[in-house]
Formats: C-alpha cells, structure tokens, sequence
C-alpha cells in the first residue's frame, strides 16, 4: 500500500510546490493586491462661491508674501529650521533603506585568502624512527551567492522602500509648508500687536492731553472733579495695556526666532499691518486640485502604496526560494603553486525551498499587513476628507474676516465722528464730560478691534494659502 501511494505523493508535491514556484519563475509575475490609486470623495464645489481658475496654492510664497523682511525670515527657517534639518536627515535615511532593500536583488561576491598549518609527530604506529612533519596548506578562495527573485519578494520590498521614501519627501515638504505659513503667521501676529501698542500708546497721549484739558477747565470753575478722576481713570486703564501687548510682543518675538532656528533675540520689522499687500482676488480651484498638490495627501496615498507592496512581500513568503552558491580558489601545500592551473577547486550549489510549516508564522505576518493596508486606506480617506474641511474652513474665514473688517472700518470712522462732535460739545460747555469719555473709551476698543481684524485677514489668507496646498515650492 505505501509503494502504491509514493508516486502519487510525490506528484502532489512536483504539483503543488515546485509548479507554481517554476511558473512565477517564468513568468516573472508578483503575487499580491494590486495597489490601484483610491477612489477620493471630492465635492463638486466649495461651500464658498470661490473662482475655479488657477488656484491660489499655485502661487510661490515669496509672490503672495511680498514684505521683503518677511521673505528673508522664511528663507532662514528653510534653512535653519529644527524640524525641516530633522526631515531631511529622514530623507537620507530613507534613501539608504531603499539601496538596503535593493542590494538584496544583485548576487553577493566575497573573496579572502587563507593558510592552514598542522604538525604530524613522528612515533606513530610504533616506529619511532619516523620524524615530525608540518603539512601547510595556501587558499585563495571566492564565493558568489544569490537568491532567485522569481516570487518578486525582493522587487517588492524595494518597491516599498521606494514608496516609503516618496512619502518622506512628501512629508517634509508638509514640515516647509507648515513652517513657511506658521513663521507668516507669527510675523502678522506680531505686527498686529505692534499696531495695537501704537494705537494704545496714541490714546494714552490723547488721554493726557484730555486729562491736562479737563483740569485746566477744573482750575477755572467750568467742570467739576468728577470729571478730572475721570480722565485720570481713563488714562490708567490705557496704561495698564501697555505692558501686557510689551509681554506679547516679546513672547512673539522668540517664538518667531525658534522657528527660524536662532537664539530668542529681537525681531526685525518690515511693512505694518496697514500696508501688508493683499490679492485683488483668491481664486481656491478646483477641489480635486487638492489631491495633487497638499504634500499631506500625497504622503498618505504613498504610505497606501508601501502597505501594498509590503502585503506583497509577505504573501511571496509562501512560494519556493531557490538559491544559487557558487565559490571557487585554488589550493596548494607551496605558496609559488598557488596560481597554478593543477591547484583549481570549485564547488556549486542549487537549492529550491519550500515553506510547510512554521507554525502560523507566514500566515500572522500575512494578516499584519493586510490589517495594516486597511489601516492604511482608511487614513488615506481622514486625510482627504481633512484636507477639504481645512479648505472650506480657511475659504469661510477668509471671506468672512474680509466682511468683518469691512464693517469695523465703517463702525471706527463713525467713533472718530462722535468723538468730534463729543469734544466740540464738552468745550462749548453744552455736554458733560461723561460723553466725551464714553466716545474716546469706545473709539480706542474700536481701533484696537479694528487692527486685529486686520491682522486675522492677512493670517486668514495664509492659512488659505496652506489649506490650498501652497508654500512647499523651494
């Protein structure tokens, strides 16, 4: 009975192991998922009624952000910065991993020279008239080896190194765009709060200079005292800001030297907030333009890709291996012999190995990179769907400060009216000083509204700018 069932066990196995590992071989095929690119929910429009012509992510930085000491501060973090240094040394580590993983496709060739001494004692066999010898062996030997890819096991590691190294590219083109739009941002903030500090500093004169009224008509029995510590509270309250945007603005000031990559120090100023040029327009473009121009979308569908390949390289783990050894050198008991023809050894091995058993090893690595591909798909997904809520909001805010800005702008010139009129009244003795100081207090948080507002459109347009995919360009 077993004589009868030996052929046919045998033919099972030519079948089932050698077959399909001989027809990869052939055919040169990979196993595996094919990574085809995922299929983007991407809406028809923008909640925002915005332009579809070239996008505003298309513009370089340097043309959207035009205050000249502005762009020298970008140009220092690009090449300063502590995080970009970090991913471009990532770069470099990723590059290495890629030769890594192709070097295991290319034969291994190594060579060496070799001696082998021994001392035979005299006496043996009971004749002690024999005398000692020393038998001297010179080698010089090479050996290749290499390991068939006709399972595309080794392809696809490299493969995946390859996307793995795309997706850190794309990774530290997102560190550029988020430090060229986070040095803007801190730089307008800062500006802001220099304008703030100009305008309290200008109602403080204003202030004295109505105290230093309020007294002078006090001394000359027209007001009362009431008015006078009114002015005096005025006064102090405006003071009492001072400090507080000094404080900002030096906090400012080093966050802004960090991200350039220098010590805390003094930060050079360049146009005010007042005069930072804004577009005539900010068309977004098309949705779908995102998906090819954020660096954070294209690391995510890169990172998709190396979990493909990755899947790939664990199911060729389930095919045969065949390996091929080769070594050869010469031999010789005269090192002047060493090279001669007569002294010539080789040997060569073939081996084809197939995976039986292991205990669930090939299959839990398996079922690692599928999970790990799913994983992989579903971030792809959060961060396109990410990348149009960052759009849509930046687009709203933009819009909407613009609006904002538009009414404060109408809201200070009338204060600036009232007050007018407040002081002509107070003087001419129709009015209390009550309503000039309610006028003043109510123009100064007007002006000091007012320059935030300008401030939050220009960093609304930088974060539009971001959103849209813009500021990785070198």
């Amino acid at each position: 009975m077993l004589s009868s069932t030996r052929p046919a066990l045998i033919a099972l196995l030519l079948e089932g192991v050698l077959f399909p590992g001989l027809l990869l071989m052939v055919q040169g095929c990979v196993v595996g998922p094919r990574y085809k690119p995922p299929v983007a929910p991407v809406p028809d429009n923008w909640r925002m009624p915005a332009s579809e012509s070239s996008s505003l992510g298309n513009e370089k930085w340097w043309e959207l952000l035009k205050d000249p000491v502005l762009q020298q501060m970008i140009r220092t973090a690009l090449a300063h910065n502590i995080d970009i240094r970090t991913a471009a040394a990532q770069i470099m580590q990723a590059q290495a991993q890629v030769m890594v993983a192709r070097s295991v496709q290319l034969p291994q060739i190594s060579a060496g020279p070799g001696f082998t001494g021994e001392k035979i004692q005299g006496g043996t066999g009971g004749n002690s008239s024999t005398k000692s010898q020393t038998v001297r062996f010179y080698t010089l030997t090479g050996s290749l080896s290499y390991v068939s890819d006709f399972r595309g096991e080794y392809r696809q590691a490299t493969a995946e190194a390859r996307e793995n190294l795309l997706s850190t590219e794309q990774a530290r083109s997102n560190v550029v765009l988020t430090v060229v739009s986070n040095v803007a941002q801190g730089y307008l903030a800062l500006r802001t709060l220099d304008l703030e500090l100009q305008q309290t500093q200008d109602t403080v004169k204003a202030y004295q200079a109505s105290l230093k009224l309020t007294q002078q008509l006090y001394e000359g029995g027209v007001t009362s005292e009431l008015d006078v510590k009114q002015a005096q509270t005025a006064l102090d309250t405006a003071l009492a800001e001072i400090p507080s945007l000094q404080k900002q603005i030096g906090q400012e000031e080093d966050a802004l030297s960090i991200l350039l990559g220098e010590n805390p120090t003094a930060t050079p100023r360049g146009l005010d907030v007042a005069h930072q040029p804004l577009p005539p327009s900010v068309p977004a473009g098309l949705p779908s333009q995102l998906l090819v121009r954020r660096p954070d979308v294209l690391e995510a569908a890169h990172t998709l890709a190396a979990a493909y390949d990755a899947e790939d390289v664990a199911t060729a783990e389930f095919f045969p291996q065949l390996s091929l050894t080769g070594s050869g050198g010469t031999e010789s008991a005269a090192l002047s012999h060493i090279v001669s023809a007569p002294s010539l050894v080789w040997t060569a091995v073939a081996s084809l190995t197939q995976p039986i058993f292991t205990g669930g090893r090939l299959t839990g690595n398996l079922r690692v990179t599928q999970a790990q591909r799913q994983q992989a798909l579903i971030a792809y997904q959060g961060t396109v769907l990410t990348a149009f809520q960052q759009a849509n909001d930046a687009l709203i805010a933009y819009t909407r400060t613009q609006q904002q800005l538009t009414a404060q702008e109408a809201l200070v010139k009338a204060e600036q009216d009232s007050l007018h009129l407040a002081n002509l009244r107070y003087q001419g003795g129709v009015d209390t000083y009550l309503n000039v100081l309610t006028a003043e207090e109510s123009l100064f948080s007007g002006e000091i509204t007012l320059a935030s507002d300008r401030g939050a459109v220009l960093t609304a347009l930088v974060e539009l700018y971001q959103a849209l995919g813009g500021g990785w360009q070198s």
